[in-house]
């Protein structure tokens, strides 16, 4: 109903029905994953936040999170999945645990939540990345990295700098001092 006063008459005129408010709840969804990747076989600890009309629960780590919520991310159609584990849920908000498996296919996954208002699986479509592991792939570098599936450019190799004394007569025996960086395999 809308009210006007007419300061004429002194009055309030009113007319029924006359306004309409249209309300549209929001829909609950998955807003963020933090981090949103990750390297196969890293653990992680990761932040999910959802809209207001979102509800994960409200646990902490002292009380049981599973049978309150739960995350996993999948790729194509719910298919190749890993789990979260959740350590503390405050209803739009979920901060937790993963672990990449070190054979899991990199690409890119959808993040799913379960929902208590709507007791379902809430997702957000690629939300996480899973990458291959970088590090030194040369296997002559004193760094090298048998996991990794792409080179960063880490890869350290020993440096000679000096030799002192650097001259020595045939069949002299010597004590030399030998400097250099990253020398500590010799």
């Amino acid at each position: 109903d809308l009210e006007v006063y007419d300061q004429n008459t002194g009055n309030w005129v009113q007319k029924n029905n006359a306004f309409y408010v249209n309300y549209t709840a929001p829909v609950a969804q998955i807003n963020s994953i933090s981090p949103s990747s990750g390297e196969q076989g890293q653990t992680l600890s990761v932040y999910i936040s959802g809209n207001v009309s979102t509800n994960f629960g409200y646990f902490s780590a002292t009380t049981s999170g599973l049978p309150y919520t739960g995350f996993r991310f999948s790729q194509w159609s719910g298919s190749n999945m890993f789990y979260g584990v959740p350590h503390e849920c405050y209803t739009t908000n979920i901060y937790g645990n993963i672990s990449i498996p070190n054979g899991q296919n990199i690409g890119w996954y959808n993040l799913e939540v379960w929902d208590q208002n709507t007791s379902s699986w809430l997702m957000l479509n690629n939300a996480f990345e899973v990458q291959a592991v970088s590090g030194c792939t040369d296997s002559l570098a004193y760094n090298y990295n048998p996991t990794a599936a792409v080179d960063d450019g880490s890869c350290l190799y020993p440096q000679l700098d000096s030799i002192t004394p650097n001259s020595g007569i045939q069949g002299q025996t010597l004590s030399v001092t030998i400097s250099g960086t990253d020398m500590f395999l010799f």
